[in-house]
């Protein structure tokens, strides 16, 4: 084979290996949330940013402010709350939200002594559940 013929070869692999990663990354993507771009407005708290980490490693477009006119949006809400009582457990709740109509698009708890103790860890296990369960469209 030629040179020519070699790099020819070699750039269609590449090319070909790109958009192979970019379907894979779309495709941990729930069919109910594609097409939304996650807002996380408390980027400056540890566990929000580490939530925003997440959802861009799974493949989201992530940004800090509400822009009318761009694509749908999904606010991400997140809180922990934990039960009165003695031997109670805390749970990360996490919530999206779509900015134009309120309506809750994905929805998941998970309880915090079942995870690790840092934010990061926090976030990738409440991320994972988010996109584990997220709820059915309407018809």
């Amino acid at each position: 084979m030629t040179p020519t013929i070699v790099r020819a070869t070699w750039r269609l692999g590449v090319v070909a290996s790109c958009f192979g990663s970019a379907a894979c990354g779309a495709s941990r993507i729930p069919a109910s949330l594609r097409g939304y771009e996650i807002l996380v407005e408390q980027a400056l708290d540890p566990q929000a940013a580490e939530l925003a980490r997440a959802m861009r490693e799974q493949g989201f477009r992530v940004r800090r402010a509400v822009r009318g006119g761009s694509r749908p949006t999904a606010a991400l809400i997140s809180f922990t709350f934990q039960e009165t009582g003695p031997g109670t457990v805390p749970w990360l709740h996490l919530r999206l939200a779509d900015t134009r109509t309120g309506e809750i698009v994905a929805a998941a708890m998970v309880p915090l002594d079942s995870v690790g103790s840092t934010p990061r860890e926090r976030a990738d296990a409440g991320i994972r559940a988010l996109l584990a369960r997220p709820l059915p469209t309407p018809p």
